[in-house]
């Protein structure tokens, strides 16, 4: 017996509201992409009693459709329902359809003990009377999950450790102000997978159309999922999953709805997500999209390994550990390079994404994070060599600067900034790549804070501690070398380093604002948003790799502002120092980390080797440590060269 049928016989009847239903018969939708563009038959219903979806479901059932969105609203003595069905094979699953919480849970953990996943779930009604809908399928492809209804709290919620590693698949606000509930679905979360949900509640509510504009300027980056609240409040999910183009409708009457479901279908487009509120005048959001399942992932590797006495083996053995690093970590985009003495030995770029990203190719240029750092070293070098710079010259003096408010500050040298001892320690103060943003609000100014504006910033406040006390890892010293290399050069920053440095490798500066990079190969991810030093006045916030973080590249860029391929930074290190002044010094390393990036650059004995990554949002450090510390390391240290 269908599990509807089952609950529903101990409910009493209600009286049936009228129906309206559109029907998405199959038709020609095929494209250039066909991929992203399956035929499908879909129905849809919405404003519909307990008695009419229950016969509707089990016809649907009965002809071979699935759920792939269900929705409860209104009062709960007589809720209504919205659901897309969609004709296509798939796993065993059963329903349950406006039932007591106490029922509800007890449903869910039967069927939990017989392999069953929960897929979906919603709620109406005020606390002490709410009723549930859900489906659970039987999927042995998900390892774990969970779900939790009458959550108070659902920061607090996701907060505990057994919530930390899952991917919230659904969520429903039910009660009212100043007494709601939620109902959370969380599946684990195997591959790493982003995503970012805005909950409503009393004390912090969302614009949910700023929301969106807001999330969706990280690239590839899509509302999945919404639900509309008795009040009209949406809760949103995003994330960077891919379902070709979409369509998102809110705050649609029934009839508009009606008509929205037969323009989009005319497009060939899917209703992938519906959720309704209201007992009497109806309201409806809707997600429409070109795929109904997100695109997966495929694996791509390109370059080649010619150095070694074993090049397939050393090929292979990379491959592996930068394929299992990418799968459990969900990184995208990826290069490894080595070079000896400056000619390369190996260049390879590896690719786990879906078929819309490109595929990384050993030349793409990654933004280097702090590895910008040696190539301000490497100039710093030359000047010095040159006799244009001396290390026991003092800083701000040679600036102009004479009257800090601290006088230690007089005392800092190039010596100083080179070796991290200048007075700054971000463990007391803020992150001075990353403080562009306070200072142009520091100033009412609405323009972007200059690299000058940053030091006359600092140079008006107190040292953290006397220079050359002690050595704590900032990025002001490289800023301000840089600031001191166009000083004395009267040239730009890159202008110096083409002429004295690169000796005619490609590095570029990477530009903060995102328009800079709608159509990059490499997409430079990050989950996370921040006003933008770049509009300083504004609340609109932005992806933080593109100043949402606080920083400008461009005026940082002797310090975290470049980009460059991982091949370029083995080759420039046959010649310079991963960490510190003048030529390589086997055993030296340069870690650049940054929103939306990570790199590593390493001398090692008989070769030097760089690594780029387009995300620093993988699981945890320990993995970055064994990959770059361990795994690659022993590849190439294990490895004979030709």
């Amino acid at each position: 017996m269908h599990t509807s049928h089952w609950l529903l016989s101990t409910l009493t009847a209600c009286l049936s509201l009228s129906t309206l239903v559109a029907s998405f018969p199959a038709t020609d939708q095929r494209s250039s992409n066909s991929k992203r563009n399956t035929p499908a038959e879909q129905s849809v219903f919405f404003d519909i009693t307990r008695s009419d979806v229950e016969a509707r479901i089990d016809k649907l059932k009965a002809d071979g459709f699935r759920p792939t969105s269900l929705s409860i609203y209104g009062s709960p003595n007589d809720p209504k329902y919205a659901g897309i069905w969609t004709k296509q094979d798939g796993n065993p699953y059963e329903i349950s359809l406006g039932i007591s919480e106490n029922a509800f849970n007890s449903w869910v953990e039967r069927l939990r003990g017989q392999g069953y996943t929960s897929i979906h779930v919603a709620a109406t009604g005020p606390p002490s009377s709410s009723v549930f809908v859900g489906v659970m399928e039987q999927i042995p492809s998900v390892p774990g999950w969970t779900q939790d209804c009458g959550v108070l709290d659902p920061y607090a919620w996701m907060e505990t450790s057994r919530n930390s590693a899952i991917v919230i698949k659904a969520v429903s606000m039910y009660g009212m102000e100043n007494n709601r509930r939620y109902c959370i679905l969380g599946h684990a979360n195997t591959n790493n997978q982003q995503q970012v949900v805005y909950y409503q509640t009393d004390s912090n509510k969302y614009d949910y159309k700023k929301l969106e504009t807001e999330e969706t300027s990280k690239r590839f980056w899509r509302p999945s999922f919404i639900h509309i609240s008795e009040d009209n409040l949406l809760t949103p999910i995003f994330e960077d999953t891919s379902v070709g183009e979409w369509v998102i409708r809110t705050d649609l009457t029934a009839s508009q709805l009606e008509s929205e479901i037969a323009a989009q279908r005319k497009k060939n487009m899917h209703a992938i997500h519906i959720s309704g509120a209201g007992s009497s005048d109806s309201k409806f959001v809707m997600i429409f999209a070109e795929q109904l399942t997100p695109l997966g992932r495929d694996w791509h590797a390109t370059g080649n390994v010619t150095g070694f006495r074993d090049n397939k083996a050393v090929s292979d053995a990379l491959e592996k550990v930068m394929q299992d690093f990418m799968q459990k970590n969900g990184v995208r985009q990826a290069q490894v390079a080595a070079a000896v003495n400056g000619s390369v030995v190996a260049s390879r770029a590896y690719t786990l994404a879906e078929s819309n990203r490109a595929v990384t190719q050993p030349s793409d240029m990654f933004m280097l994070a702090s590895v910008s750092k040696a190539f301000t070293y490497a100039a710093v070098d030359h000047l010095i060599s040159t006799g244009r710079l001396n290390l026991t010259t003092r800083v701000y003096p040679l600036l102009g600067y004479n009257q800090p408010a601290d006088p230690r500050s007089l005392d800092i040298t190039v010596q100083h900034l080179l070796d991290h001892t200048a007075g700054f320690d971000e463990a007391m103060s803020p992150n001075i790549g990353l403080i562009f943003t306070t200072v142009a609000q520091s100033l009412r100014q609405s323009t972007p804070a200059t690299i000058r504006q940053v030091i006359e910033y600092l140079y008006g406040r107190q040292l953290d501690f006397t220079p050359g006390a002690r050595s704590v890892y900032s990025n002001y010293g490289t800023m301000l070398l840089g600031y001191v290399i166009m000083n004395l050069t009267n040239e730009t920053y890159m202008s110096y380093l083409q002429k004295n440095v690169l000796n005619g490798l490609k590095v570029e500066v990477y530009e903060t604002a995102a328009d800079k990079h709608v159509n990059d190969r490499i997409v430079q991810e990050t989950k996370w948003l921040g006003v933008s030093a770049l509009t300083p006045q504004s609340d609109v916030k932005v992806p933080q790799v593109h100043g949402g973080d606080g920083s400008i590249k461009e005026e940082a860029v002797g310090s975290i502002g470049l980009k460059a391929s991982a091949e370029t930074i083995a080759r420039f290190l046959g010649n310079h120092a991963a960490y510190g002044l003048g030529g390589r010094v086997p055993g030296q390393t340069r870690d650049g980390t940054l929103a939306g990036g990570r790199a590593m650059a390493v001398n090692m004995e008989q070769l030097d080797w760089a690594l780029n990554l387009n995300t620093r949002q993988y699981l945890s450090e320990e993995w970055w440590d064994r990959l770059v510390k361990q795994d690659v390391q022993d590849i190439f240290r294990n490895a004979e060269l030709a």
